[in-house]
């Protein structure tokens, strides 16, 4: 006779009826892609920044940013300054100085 460990078998497994039914939840709907494979974008779905061209003058004042951005995005450069790109072009200091007193 084979003996097998006292404690070996008495967690029960789940029934194979309800690892199917893991199996068969709905999916989410699926993303609409370009022939390249980039998500494309859909009617109703949300409204993105745009990509604006950073003014000469803010590049002069910030080296640092790339010539490209996401409007509204905010950069950080050397020694933690950190600016906002607006939809024009030109960036301003973001958040600097202390933090105001309540």
């Amino acid at each position: 006779m084979k003996r097998t460990h006292p404690g070996r078998g008495a967690r029960r497994r789940a029934p194979r009826n309800d690892q199917r039914q893991l199996h068969q939840q709905p999916r989410p709907p699926t993303v609409p892609l370009t022939d390249e494979g980039f998500p494309a974008a859909v009617p109703d779905g949300a409204k993105l920044s745009p990509v604006v061209s950073v003014s000469e003058e803010s590049r002069r004042h910030y080296p640092w940013l790339p010539a490209r951005i996401i409007a509204g995005s905010v950069w950080r450069g050397p020694e933690h300054a950190r600016v906002r790109v607006d939809e024009t072009g030109t960036a301003i200091p973001w958040r600097c100085g202390p933090a105001p007193v309540r």
